[in-house]
């Protein structure tokens, strides 16, 4: 791996191979955190919403607040956004993984609605938003941090590695979930073992808290204007600025982030707890397939990204959006109580979401220029993802729970769909310089 040059004699030389370190770790722990909570909502719903064993509202209520926390990532895109923007990539990824942190030890030391009552849920809420508030800003920051580290024909491959610590931190988070689950079975897991998870992220944050002050700041980097242009830039009004100059890439943006957001959170976290609750899966055989299927699609993300570095992402996202629209009802179809028939369903959507996930953080980011970049693709991502990604675990519970079923899958078809003819002519960037 060699070092940035180009802009020797401006700027210190980027060590590429300690930033992919630095922003992936941080990154992996991000996601430890943020996908304990899906991963383990089928155990610790009772503690918190009381209901009786075989009722449906405890889960209902907990993918509410599931929901709830991502009405902060647009706060979060826009506050992180800006420090990104103005202060550098390095103080929001900081800020980011600290909140992060914080929101996990909340809820691994929260009190039961049998201890406290209506207060347990309210500070499951507040835990909730403060991780929603970091996970706002975090892809976009990450992304921008690594492609403005990446030479200009490797950015897909570079900004595609925040797809593979994320990847790893949710299969290191089901790892010891599922060893807790063998360790002390699921009574206790359902009692207080569910915390533990949550206590280990948040010792985690601070480890990768550490590591990212190290970072290498890329956002001076990013122009060979200079400093005092680059100044002069952060001086102005960036967000009035970006509905302005740069809003038919917002849109694109948008668009692009709320189909990604609702494919990733239907195929990545919900299918299990789907396969629980329609079709009767035990709950230990969804936490291995889950394991087994973010090993998977992990794997992909790397060559996915280096494939629209030479083939474009205008492809891809086509592909991605084609393909969920015409094997989203047939894959579902195929979802049953047999853990095989629900890990090849997984591994499928999985591929399909991993086309898109390997080129979103470099595609979005190529559209907009260094100084309103991380405020513009946060913003994007974080409303796109609450509005799109964010219900999808509520709006599958409540249509089941209301005997419409079948509507989950072609509701999902319906945005996919939409998707398409909205982004059918979007530009390719793939093989252009990065804006400065």
């Amino acid at each position: 791996m060699t070092t940035s040059t180009a802009w020797d004699g401006v700027h210190p030389t980027i060590d590429r191979r300690r930033q992919l370190i630095t922003g992936g770790v941080g990154h992996l722990i991000e996601y430890f955190d943020w996908s304990a909570y899906s991963f383990l909502a089928i155990y610790f719903a009772h503690q918190f919403f009381p209901g009786g064993e075989s009722s449906l509202v405890p889960l209902l209520s907990t993918f509410a607040v599931f929901a709830v926390g991502f009405l902060a990532r647009p706060v979060g895109g826009i506050v992180l956004g800006k420090v990104a923007d103005r202060r550098g990539r390095k103080a929001a990824l900081s800020l980011s993984v600290a909140m992060m942190g914080i929101g996990s030890l909340i809820i691994g030391l929260s009190p039961t609605f049998s201890q406290v009552g209506v207060l347990a849920p309210i500070v499951l809420v507040i835990a909730r938003l403060v991780q929603g508030f970091s996970t706002g800003g975090e892809l976009a920051t990450a992304s921008a941090f690594l492609m403005e580290s990446a030479p200009d024909d490797r950015r897909g491959t570079f900004t595609s590695f925040t797809n593979v610590t994320s990847s790893a931190g949710k299969v290191l988070c089901l790892g010891i979930i599922t060893g807790l689950v063998h360790l002390v079975g699921t009574e206790n897991m359902s009692e207080w073992a569910w915390r533990v998870p949550f206590l280990i992220g948040a010792a985690g944050a601070v480890v990768a808290w550490w590591i990212r002050r190290r970072a290498q700041e890329t956002l001076a980097a990013a122009t060979d204007s200079g400093e005092v242009e680059r100044v002069a830039r952060m001086n102005r009004g960036s967000f009035a600025e970006l509905f302005t100059d740069h809003r038919g890439a917002f849109w694109r943006a948008f668009a692009i982030a709320a189909l990604t957001g609702a494919m990733f959170y239907a195929w990545g976290t919900f299918v299990p707890t789907w396969a629980v609750v329609t079709a009767g899966l035990d709950k230990e055989s969804a936490v291995l397939i889950s394991t087994i299927a973010f090993v998977f699609y992990g794997l992909l993300q790397v060559p996915l990204g280096r494939l629209s570095d030479r083939i474009g992402r205008r492809p891809m996202l086509l592909t991605f959006v084609l393909g969920n629209s015409v094997l989203t009802v047939p894959l579902f179809l195929l979802i049953s109580s047999n853990a095989l028939d629900t890990l090849l369903v997984q591994c499928a959507g999985l591929a399909l979401t991993a086309i898109v996930m390997s080129i979103s953080g470099a595609m979005v980011g190529e559209m907009f220029p260094s100084h309103v970049r991380v405020l513009a693709t946060g913003t994007a991502m974080s409303f796109a993802t609450a509005i799109f990604g964010g219900t999808v675990p509520l709006i599958g519970t409540w249509l089941h729970s209301a005997g419409a079923t079948e509507l989950f899958p072609v509701y999902l078809v319906v945005l996919n769909v939409v998707g398409a003819i909205v982004l059918w002519r979007i530009p390719e960037t793939a093989h252009a310089r990065l804006l400065p």
